[in-house]
């Protein structure tokens, strides 16, 4: 026996213990096993009869047995690695779960008297506005003064663990704004961009009654977004209502939207940025079956009935995806929407930011996409 052979023999029993270990403490299932205690079998006998390995590589239009081992394990290494990403993933959602649900629990237990206490003073206040943020201390100041100043006065602002001066500044724009409703949800620790999101609806749906809204708006924090489109939403909003009257299941659900529709406008965006939209606006047709023009867009206004149909999961900027598949699979109705978007040195450039806008962001994206769309389970 040579000792390549007896390395791989000795591998083989561990693999066989380590499968057998792994069962008794119920870590895997009876599948699971099977691959340990058969791979670790076969492996064996390959070993003590080299001639046997190359007569079933033969089968395969292999010359060596060997290769076919190797080709198999790397099939093996794969499948495990899918499969404890997906656990990796997973533990993700429940941390995230638990951070947003702190988040809620801690603002309506001490501040729900601040919802029951508001009442509707015209059609504006149908609207909820929802900005998440991450130390953007240096704008999201200004950006509350904005929406307020256009006659807005409900707020739900979701701080992702910032370290800079965020909280601090919604804190003193609540005093500032006494009569507006202003609710500030923190998160003990940073979970990104997406979890941000799923704290916005979690709250939402929950909530939305007692609110008194009936329309949930995303906005960012960092001053791209202008809030004198919503104008332009509120107009179509209230064509379509005359339009269709009291047939609800006529109404669009959503208004998404767009800089590249007729009438949208975009400032300072990178050429870079129009080719990734472009790509970004293909792989959502073809994995998503969904035409939306703008699909990373998120600027949207959507009814409670349709957001409390929507379930978002990821911690990042995959969760735009997820709510253009789920459009699709409620057959949801949508109109798109011109907006203006400006690009800035800040926005583009703030390392203080999730999302920092690089171009390998997108790819990491289009990777995220392909993942959770063929793997994840």
């Amino acid at each position: 026996m040579s000792l390549l052979q007896f390395v791989v023999i000795v591998a083989a029993v561990v693999f066989v213990l380590f499968g057998l270990d792994l069962y008794k403490r119920k870590r895997m299932n009876v599948l699971h096993f099977f691959v340990f205690f058969a791979g670790g079998g076969i492996l064996i006998v390959f070993a003590l009869n080299q001639n046997l390995l190359n007569q079933f590589g033969s089968f395969f239009g292999i010359a060596r047995g060997a290769d076919l081992l190797v080709y198999i394990w790397l099939i093996f290494l794969a499948y495990i690695y899918i499969n404890l990403f997906n656990n990796h993933t997973k533990d993700k959602f429940q941390l995230t779960r638990l951070v947003s649900q702190m988040a809620i629990n801690a603002w309506y237990i001490e501040n729900k008297q601040q919802m029951h206490a508001r009442e509707n003073i015209h059609k504006k206040d149908d609207f909820v506005f929802n900005i998440r943020m991450y130390n953007e201390g240096n704008v999201v100041g200004s950006v509350i003064d904005e929406i307020i100043a256009a006659g807005f006065r409900k707020l739900v602002l979701v701080n992702d663990g910032s370290s800079d001066t965020t909280l601090e500044i919604l804190e003193e724009k609540k005093k500032q704004y006494p009569n507006i409703l202003i609710i500030i949800l923190s998160h003990t620790i940073n979970r990104w961009g997406g979890a941000a999101n799923q704290t916005w609806y979690n709250f939402i749906k929950k909530y939305g009654d007692e609110l008194k809204i009936k329309r949930f708006v995303g906005f960012d924090a960092d001053g791209q977004m202008d809030v004198k489109d919503m104008e332009i939403f509120i107009k179509h909003i209230d064509a379509d209502q005359k339009l269709w009257l009291d047939l609800e299941n006529k109404k669009p659900d959503l208004y998404l939207g767009s800089r590249f529709i007729v009438g949208g406008k975009v400032e300072n965006m990178p050429k870079m940025r129009w080719i990734i939209q472009i790509f970004a606006k293909l792989i959502t047709r073809i994995l998503y079956w969904t035409n939306v023009s703008d699909p990373h867009c998120w600027y949207r206004v959507i009814s409670l009935s349709a957001l409390r149909k929507i379930v978002l999961t990821a911690d990042g900027m995959h969760y735009a995806n997820e709510v253009n598949e789920q459009i699709k699979r409620y057959h949801m109705k949508y109109t798109e929407i011109p907006v203006h978007i400006r690009y800035t040195d800040y926005s583009m450039n703030s390392s203080a930011k999730w999302h920092r806008n690089k171009n390998s962001d997108s790819i990491k994206l289009a990777a995220e996409m392909l993942y959770k769309k063929l793997f994840f389970k």
